[in-house]
């Protein structure tokens, strides 16, 4: 399945039928996530969280990101 990060997601292209091949096999929970990812409310507020939230990185093994929104409405619970 292709990236579906939120910001810069993989966005299939309607025009070609191929573009959606991955979603045969799509569990139900990755058909929730296919949605969702295209809300424009959960859209928005992403960004914010992601705009104030805190990152510290102990390189090379681990960043730690202490969120500055709450997800918790979408189910997202980081």
């Amino acid at each position: 399945m292709p990236a579906v990060l939120v910001t810069g997601a993989y966005e299939a292209d309607w025009r070609d039928e191929r573009s959606y091949d991955y979603t045969t096999g799509l569990t139900p929970r990755e058909w929730a996530w296919e949605f969702l990812r295209r809300n424009p409310a959960f859209r928005r507020d992403v960004t914010t969280a992601s705009q104030q939230a805190n990152t510290w990185s102990h390189r090379p093994f681990l960043d730690v990101v202490a969120s500055g929104g709450d997800l918790s409405r979408w189910g997202v619970l980081f």
